[in-house]
């Protein structure tokens, strides 16, 4: 019990610094949309901090596993290179002996990451968005940024410049798709304006083209001094547009039966449900890796650690979103295209572990 007492406490420190060090590299983004959501959209700071820590859940699912790594690789490195698990080795304990504390720590976090990953962060996302909309309704411009496309339910919307303070818009815009036909809507300034159901934009001096979709030959040329759109928002009661990731497990379950039951492709419900669990166990599989690795590069202190724990983080996330993408796509099978990234760490991992014991 001193050894994995002891062993644990080298851990704690490191894992703090990479889960400090990587949450705050994820969240970073982040942190300037809610100053901008304070500053320039008047949000209130309590609001702010609110939507901020929505942000924690689906942040923490990434970098506890790279902390992880990175603790696993720091410390073990470190008492190789101080040649204490030679002394260990010399007082009569086993490589086993020596692995099972900080394995049985990642086991533990696995446990924690499964309702994390499966419940928790689907709630905050799903909180989060709600939020969201409720800004959105007081703030019709809280979406739209100058000079990108914003998707608002079946539009795309453009404006080169936005007037905050007066709901202004200049040189807008506008896709949009009805049924079997499309439109293209132009207009040199426009107005926003939200209630609770829907955004009506009202356009000034501007121009629409209609495209049929049987006759895309044929289009419909309407010059306007005045045209009124309106947008509705009521979108977090719409289902259609709920994402995956605001559904909890059970939920994805249920989507997934009922694809399956009718027949419909169920990739990319089935890419989420394995991909919650699969980072769920990455800390068990990185953490081997980072044991074992750490054990055998023996040289180079910190700085070998950090670039260790960057290749090995890009190489799992490379194969990770790989798997994502073929499984999304019903190109292969979720479980083994999910789990692969898992699999080849915890593979490697042993094959390093195999040898460092082997000597």
């Amino acid at each position: 019990m001193i050894l994995a007492r002891y062993l644990l406490i080298q851990l704690v420190g490191p894992f703090a610094f990479g889960l400090s060090l990587f949450s705050g590299v994820l969240l970073l983004d982040k942190v300037f949309e809610v100053i901008d959501l304070l500053i320039n959209r008047g949000v209130s700071f309590a609001m702010s901090v609110r939507i901020f820590a929505l942000f924690f859940p689906t942040v923490l699912s990434l970098s506890v596993p790279m902390s992880i790594l990175l603790a696993a690789l720091l410390v073990f490195g470190r008492l190789s290179e101080d040649h204490e698990i030679t002394a260990l080795r010399a007082s009569g304990l086993s490589f086993n002996q020596i692995m099972w504390p900080p394995m049985l720590g990642a086991f533990l976090l696995c446990l924690i990451l499964i309702p994390f990953n499966t419940v928790w962060a689907p709630l905050s996302v799903a909180a989060f968005r709600t939020i969201y909309h409720e800004i959105a309704n007081k703030d019709p411009l809280v979406k739209i940024e100058p000079g990108q496309f914003i998707p608002l339910r079946n539009i795309r919307l453009y404006a080169e410049k936005v007037d905050r303070d007066n709901n202004a818009l200049t040189n807008v815009w506008i896709y949009r798709r009805e049924d079997d036909r499309a439109q293209r809507i132009f207009a040199k300034s426009g107005v926003a304006r939200a209630d609770a159901r829907q955004l009506t934009l009202n356009l000034k001096d501007g121009q629409i083209e209609r495209f049929s979709g049987d006759q895309p030959q044929d289009v419909v040329h309407i010059r306007f001094k005045h045209y009124n759109l309106q947008v509705p928002l009521s979108e977090t009661t719409d289902a259609h547009n709920t994402t995956w990731r605001e559904l909890t497990t059970p939920q994805l379950n249920a989507e997934i039966r009922r694809r399956i039951k009718e027949n419909i492709p169920a990739g990319e419900v089935l890419a989420e449900y394995h991909l919650r669990y699969a980072i769920a166990f990455a800390p068990l599989a990185l953490g081997l890796l980072g044991i074992s690795l750490g054990m055998t590069l023996e040289r180079g202190g910190r700085g070998v650690g950090f670039g260790a724990a960057a290749g090995v983080l890009f190489v799992y996330y490379l194969l990770l979103i790989m798997g994502l993408s073929l499984a999304q796509k019903d190109a292969f099978p979720a479980l083994p295209s999910l789990w692969a990234a898992n699999a080849v760490c915890f593979a490697a991992g042993a094959y390093l572990y195999r040898r460092r014991t082997a000597t």
